[in-house]
């Protein structure tokens, strides 16, 4: 299959590779580009931990050249990747939720007390459900610190839109709500509204799909479990389904 990946750098190449070892075509339309702010205000308190919803937190973290975020500090991420990329990067300790706000909520209220101090959530400047509320209505301090903000590309790679002009793409990768909504616009701008039926849009979770509706003439896929190896098994499914179609005809 011939699949545009539109997830934010040095992801949407990771996951091109995971999808060309699988035997599929990989086309990088990146739809945000990350940017860190290594001057983002932390008051470097005794944190008892440091929590985090996405890969690019931790990079931004390790981003800096202060000493405001100690690596020797547990940290609490959201999945598994971004646990994997806290190790990588020198957190002594990264606790994985398994790929959920919610799960990363009850992990944190079940391991943590308030009474051992303050928490810190590295985040991004737009952030999906409300971590800090949640948290302190449980009695926690916890301080919010914006670390990175996702900037929106105002198109799709020029390969990108000559796929899917020429009806020579058979799916897109959609990772989040914010690279969803700017991929809708990218369409838009391009000319390419609705997309084709044969064009599958294949969503990380239910809120991905939300700014997607109207948007094609072909299916919108979502994900059972809100990650990578989810959605894939969603293609390799289709991909199946689409091998056996052709051996029937």
């Amino acid at each position: 299959m011939r699949l545009i990946v539109t997830r934010p750098e040095p992801e949407a190449s990771r996951t091109a590779r995971a999808l060309i070892r699988l035997g599929h075509e990989a086309i990088l339309s990146p739809m945000l580009t990350i940017v860190h702010d290594p001057k983002a205000a932390i008051a470097g308190r005794d944190y008892q931990a440091i929590v985090v919803t996405s890969t690019n937190a931790v990079r931004a973290l390790v981003a800096r050249s202060d000493a405001a975020v100690g690596r020797s500090r547990p940290l609490y991420a959201v999945g598994d990747r971004t646990a994997l990329e806290a190790k990588r990067s020198g957190f002594a300790t990264a606790r994985s939720a398994g790929g959920a706000l919610d799960d990363l909520l009850r992990l944190l209220k079940s391991e943590l007390a308030p009474a051992d101090g303050p928490l810190l959530y590295a985040a991004g400047s737009d952030q999906a459900g409300d971590l800090t509320g949640a948290m302190r209505s449980s009695g926690f301090d916890i301080e919010t610190a914006i670390v990175y903000r996702a900037e929106p590309a105002k198109r799709l790679s020029g390969v990108a839109e000559d796929a899917l002009r020429s009806d020579t793409a058979d799916g897109v990768l959609l990772f989040s709500q914010r690279s969803a909504e700017a991929f809708a616009r990218g369409v838009q701008v391009a000319g390419l509204v609705p997309l084709k039926a044969g064009v599958t849009l294949y969503c990380l979770s239910d809120a991905v799909a939300e700014p997607l509706s109207g948007l094609t003439k072909g299916s919108v896929v979502v994900a059972p479990a809100p990650n990578q190896i989810s959605l894939i098994a969603q293609i390799e499914s289709a991909a199946e389904g689409s091998s056996h179609d052709g051996q029937r005809r």
